[in-house]
């Protein structure tokens, strides 16, 4: 194949099982992959290498010379500390990148994609939830949560799915009410009692992203109405306002912009309306100075646009 000419940038959008690769002139879009995972404290060394390798071998076949790449940037969660950051740019040597290379997180990734270098704020709740937000086009950070689900995450779909099961137990032994999700969480674990469930969630082999995908089931249509799930999803809320709040509080007097956009991101706010909805109608009466607004472009683009950013600045 003819090789295509011009120098070109690398974002990558590592996920929980996979990585988004965009291929960029730093104005459009040039080509799309996809890898599996990234994330440093989630995968073996040999298995992050063949991912890296597959992405240099992808270009190579589509006709783009690893010598015209300008820069790379990596978004993943567990990547945000030195050792992530010097695995990365060992591998991408070795598979022959020479170019600069920035390891940042999944949100970090994620807040440029949606506001550039805007004040705003980002909020994210997927498998686990963190908010922040950026003034003096990016110079200035602040961040609210994200330190994991053993000690935080309040509102992402892993507390959501822990509270679930909670709930079931809690209104089996009559510290709770009865609910709904019982029937709902047996049918989609396929068991039939409370011992089968402890021995689910205790289970070592099940993991954090296990717990997070039964957040679903308090969208169901049958558990509308449903004690149990009304106090999930309030509780859900207040934990992201809060988050919202902390961010907001500190930035306000920083900004110089009455009013900031705020962004919803992740799998939480935006595939369960109700949620999104409470959270938008608390954020509204509780914080005017702050408007929803819709993200720029994704976490792929926001790496395309840091990696093109930071081979500038060099």
């Amino acid at each position: 194949m003819e090789k295509c000419s011009g120098k070109y940038y690398i974002g990558m959008d590592a996920g929980g099982t996979g990585t988004s690769v965009l291929i960029s002139d730093g104005e459009n879009d040039l080509f799309q992959m996809k890898t599996e995972g990234l994330n440093c404290n989630s995968f073996p060394r040999e298995r992050i290498a063949r991912s890296l390798q597959d992405v240099a071998e992808g270009l190579k076949e589509n006709g783009y010379a690893l010598a015209d790449c300008g820069a790379i940037a990596i978004g993943a969660a567990g990547n945000n500390n030195p050792a992530a950051d010097a695995l990365l740019r060992n591998l991408l040597e070795g598979c022959g990148f020479r170019c600069p290379v920035t390891v940042c997180s999944d949100a970090d990734a994620a807040l440029y994609g949606a506001l550039g270098e805007e004040d705003g704020l980002l909020l994210i709740s997927g498998t686990g939830s963190i908010c922040l937000g950026q003034t003096q086009g990016g110079r200035e950070r602040y961040r609210a949560g994200g330190f994991g689900h053993l000690i935080d995450d309040e509102g992402s779909a892993y507390a959501i799915g822990r509270d679930i099961a909670a709930a079931v137990v809690k209104a089996e032994d009559g510290r709770g009410p009865e609910t709904t999700l019982r029937g709902a969480l047996f049918r989609h674990l396929g068991i039939s009692g409370s011992p089968e469930l402890v021995g689910y969630i205790y289970d070592m082999s099940h993991t954090k992203k296990d717990i997070a995908r039964l957040a679903r089931l308090i969208s169901l249509p049958e558990n509308e109405g449903d004690r149990a799930s009304a106090q999930i999803i309030e509780k859900a809320v207040a934990g992201l306002l809060e988050m919202v709040t902390a961010v907001y509080g500190r930035m306000e007097a920083r900004c110089g912009s009455p009013e900031l956009p705020l962004v919803l991101h992740g799998s939480v706010l935006l595939g369960n309306p109700r949620i999104a909805g409470e959270l938008t109608e608390a954020i509204s009466h509780r914080l005017p100075g702050i408007r929803i607004a819709q993200a720029r472009a994704d976490a792929a683009h926001g790496a395309v646009g840091l990696a093109r950013k930071h081979a500038e600045i060099l």
